[in-house]
């Protein structure tokens, strides 16, 4: 199994340890993200999805919200 593969199995198994709402809620959004994925078909949603994914990393939640 590949690192890449075992974060996936990290985020599933952290998300399977939620309350049954929150698992919905998580669920829902990962929906609306794949969406919007496929909503540009060329990358672009993916190179936004870096930066906030980036933003994260750096925890700086007042970028994030802009």
């Amino acid at each position: 199994m590949t690192q890449d593969q075992q974060t996936i199995l990290m985020f599933k198994g952290l998300i399977a340890s939620l309350p049954v709402e929150t698992q919905a809620k998580v669920k829902d959004a990962e929906k609306r993200i794949r969406e919007v994925m496929s909503d540009y078909p060329e990358g672009e949603a993916a190179v936004a999805l870096g930066l906030i994914g980036a933003e994260l990393q750096v925890d700086d939640v007042e970028m994030i919200t802009k």
